[in-house]
């Protein structure tokens, strides 16, 4: 069981279950609307999913050696359970697989109910899963923007699963959480940044350098922030969501962090439990201003 729990990363699925929780309560705030099934099948869905991510590219890493090249920190890198032998390669395949299978049956069950909305996130989530290590996260600054946009799209597929549309409202839970997860992965290549490059991988930190994709990180940390304020003054979230701006405090002290210790792993470090916090925190506010709003 401890094997599972390990190369699932099972430490890491707090993600899926704010994300969710953001896309249900927004479609509560906008629609009025909660179906406990729907949204039990869907939080499931959305874990199978994060973990056949998770156990895919356990595996991939794996073959490509990279596991073995990386310096490993609390939140980069994947773990070594694969490189130490205490679990075969192909049981780690099979676990993968059997978690893409249940969400295939979870979303073979919405799309029942939703087809033509629904059907291009599924076909997007299922590619994203497949071919993210083995593929995609070798083209060119690709890998930052599919990791962002996917879990974006789950947040955007639970609100779908309950309002039975898109609207504005559902797109409000999209960017930031797109931006946000897509941050999560981005300071986290800081340190990979050696074993990644020898793997094949090409994502932004690479090609552009630490110095430069420090600046980034904190372009896209504002347009978060911005991006929620907009929703507000646009009319599609209420505001209280502008409670998940609480979290900007610790985004300052992270950004002073990765300006001055980008090059410097060690110093870094914090940094990467930072941006966790402010990840999990704000889109966790997020749901919590959607669900407050409901009742004003």
């Amino acid at each position: 069981m401890s094997n599972l729990v390990l190369i699932t990363r099972a430490n890491f699925l707090l993600l899926t279950i704010v994300i969710v929780a953001a896309g249900l309560s927004a479609s509560f705030y906008a629609h009025g609307v909660f179906n406990p099934f729907d949204a039990f099948l869907v939080l499931i869905g959305a874990l199978l999913t994060h973990m056949a991510v998770n156990v895919f590219n356990n595996y991939f890493d794996y073959r490509s050696k990279i596991d073995a090249r990386t310096n490993k920190t609390p939140f980069s890198g994947g773990v070594d359970i694969l490189v130490e032998g205490k679990m075969k390669p192909s049981l780690a395949f099979g676990v993968g697989l059997l978690c893409l299978i249940g969400a295939a049956v979870i979303g073979a069950y919405f799309l029942t109910r939703l087809f033509y909305p629904l059907l291009p996130i599924l076909l997007y989530g299922l590619v994203a899963i497949c071919l993210y290590t083995p593929v995609l996260s070798k083209i060119h600054a690709l890998s930052e923007i599919v990791a962002g946009t996917g879990f974006g799209l789950m947040g955007l597929g639970a609100y779908l699963t309950q309002a039975r549309l898109l609207d504005a409202t559902g797109i409000a839970v999209f960017v930031p959480v797109s931006i946000l997860v897509g941050l999560l992965l981005f300071l986290n290549e800081f340190p990979d940044v050696e074993a990644d490059k020898a793997a094949g991988r090409r994502h932004v930190v690479i090609l552009l350098g630490r110095w430069k994709s420090a600046c980034i990180y904190v372009i896209f940390l504002v347009a978060t922030y911005l991006s929620i304020l907009l929703a507000v003054v646009a009319g599609a979230a209420p505001l209280t969501v502008l409670v998940s701006l609480i979290t900007t405090p610790i985004a300052y002290k992270a950004v002073l962090i990765v300006l001055k210790n980008y090059d410097r792993v060690p110093e870094l470090v914090p940094a990467l439990g930072l941006n966790v916090t402010i990840i999990l925190s704000t889109i966790a506010l997020l749901a919590v201003g959607f669900l407050i709003g409901s009742y004003f």
